[in-house]
C-alpha cells in the first residue's frame, strides 16, 4: 500500500509484552489515499502485543462511534513497535472513519476521524433502483436491494427505510436489524432482508405476527429525505417503492422449466435466458456463465431485465461453436430464497440435493449466410 499519509501525535495506553498498559506520547498516520493503510509506532523499546485491541477502525464519525459497532476488517502487521493495519477493502473517498485507540486500564479509547477526500463533490444522491424491480412480488420475498447513485452513510437504514401496508401502518419488525449494515464495498448498495421467522411457516415470529407481506395485499417501501452521503454533504430525497403481493414461491427452481433463445453462429447475437419466476438480482450477475463446446470460458457482457426473469450474454467475439454450454451455480437463488438444492422453508427433516451445478447445453442457430 501506499504512504501518502497524515501524521499525527495522540496519547494512547499501550499494551506491552510482559508490562501494564501505560500512556505514552505515540504517532499515528491516517490515510490520504483509498489504498493507504494506517500506522501506529509507539516511542518505546518494547514489542507490541495484542493490536486489535490497541487499534481498531470505524465506519462513521466519531461522535457516532463505537458502542455496539464492529471494526472494518482487515489484517494487522506488527514490526517492532509500529502496528500496520491494511483494510480488506480500500476506503472510500467521501466516507466519514474513526480510528479508535486503546491500552490495557484505559477508560475511553481515544478517537480520531478521517475523511479521504473525493475526487469531485458529489451530486445530490438519489435511490436510483429497488430490487426486486418488478410491480408484482411474492409474498416470501427474501430480500431487497436499494441501490443508491452515491456512496451513503452507514447505520442509518432503521432511521430512513421503512415498510408501509396500504392503510399507512408501519411494520417494524420487517426487516433484519443488523449491527453491520449489508452494504456494497462502495456504499452505493444496501441489502435489505426480511426477518426469516415472518416467512418460514410455524415458528415463532410467523405465529406471533404473521407474514409480513400478505398475497393480494399493496405495500411501500418509502425511504425518508434526509439520508446523507457518506461525507455528510447531501441528503436524498424522499423515494416509495408501491407493489402488489402475489402468491408465494414454495417449489424449487428448475432449468427446465426455462425459455432459451439461442443465437446464431457467426454472429454476435446475444444468448437469452427467460426465467419462469424474478430470480436474485445480484446472484444472477455471477452464477451463470457461458463456455464453449471445449469448455473453455467464453468472453461477453450480462445484463438482466424484465424484472429479474431475462438474462442476457452478448459475446465480445463471435460465436464459433456450433453448440455452448450454460453453466447454472446451483446456489443461484429465486427472490425468495430458494436454490436449486433445498427450499428455504423447508422441513428440518428435508435433506438438500447433492448437486453443485446445472449444464444446459444449447445448440445455436445456422447464420444466415450459410442457409444461403
Amino acid at each position: 500500500m501506499t504512504r501518502t499519509m497524515l501524521t499525527l501525535s495522540v496519547f494512547i495506553g499501550v499494551l506491552l509484552h510482559g508490562q501494564a498498559a501505560f500512556a505514552q506520547e505515540s504517532s499515528l498516520t491516517i490515510p490520504k489515499q483509498p489504498s493507504d493503510n494506517i500506522e501506529l509506532t509507539v516511542h518505546s523499546n518494547q514489542a507490541v502485543s495484542n493490536p486489535s485491541e490497541l487499534l481498531a477502525v470505524f465506519v462513521g464519525a466519531p461522535e457516532h462511534c463505537c458502542e455496539s459497532r464492529f471494526p472494518i476488517a482487515g489484517k494487522y502487521r506488527v514490526d517492532g513497535n509500529t502496528v500496520r493495519f491494511d483494510p480488506a477493502f480500500d476506503f472510500v473517498k467521501g466516507q466519514q472513519y474513526t480510528i479508535s485507540t486503546r491500552g490495557q486500564g484505559a477508560d475511553k479509547p481515544a478517537l480520531e476521524g478521517f475523511v479521504i477526500k473525493p475526487d469531485q463533490a458529489f451530486s445530490s444522491p438519489q435511490v436510483t433502483q429497488i430490487y426486486p424491480s418488478g410491480d408484482d412480488i411474492p409474498e416470501n420475498t427474501l430480500r431487497f436491494y436499494i441501490q443508491f447513485s452515491s456512496p451513503m452513510q452507514p447505520h442509518m437504514a432503521t432511521r430512513f427505510i421503512k415498510l408501509v401496508n396500504e392503510n399507512g401502518i408501519t411494520d417494524d419488525a420487517a426487516f433484519m436489524h443488523f449491527k453491520q449494515e449489508l452494504w456494497s464495498e462502495d456504499r452505493t448498495r444496501l441489502t435489505l432482508l426480511m426477518d426469516p421467522g415472518r416467512i418460514k411457516r410455524g415458528v415463532a415470529q410467523n405465529l406471533t405476527l404473521g407474514p409480513a407481506l400478505l398475497e393480494g395485499n399493496r405495500y411501500s417501501i418509502i425511504i425518508k429525505e434526509g439520508w446523507p452521503t457518506a461525507n455528510n454533504g447531501l441528503s436524498t430525497q424522499r423515494y416509495e417503492k408501491t407493489f402488489t403481493v402475489s402468491k408465494a414461491l414454495r417449489d424449487l427452481p428448475s432449468t427446465n422449466s426455462w425459455q432459451i433463445d439461442a443465437p446464431e453462429t457467426q454472429t454476435k447475437g446475444p444468448l437469452t435466458l427467460r426465467f419462469d419466476r424474478p430470480f436474485d438480482q445480484q446472484l444472477l450477475k455471477k452464477a451463470i456463465r457461458v463456455l464453449d463446446s471445449s469448455g473453455q470460458i467464453i468472453a461477453g457482457n450480462m445484463t438482466v431485465d424484465d424484472n429479474e426473469t431475462r438474462w442476457q450474454f452478448t459475446p465480445d467475439s463471435v460465436w464459433q461453436s456450433d453448440s455452448i454450454q450454460v453453466e447454472v451455480d446451483a446456489r443461484l437463488e429465486d427472490v425468495a430464497g430458494n436454490n436449486f438444492r433445498e427450499l428455504m422453508d423447508h422441513a428440518i427433516t428435508a435433506k438438500a440435493r447433492d448437486v453443485d451445478q446445472h449444464t444446459i447445453v444449447v445448440k445455436l442457430k445456422s447464420s444466415s449466410g450459410d442457409d444461403a
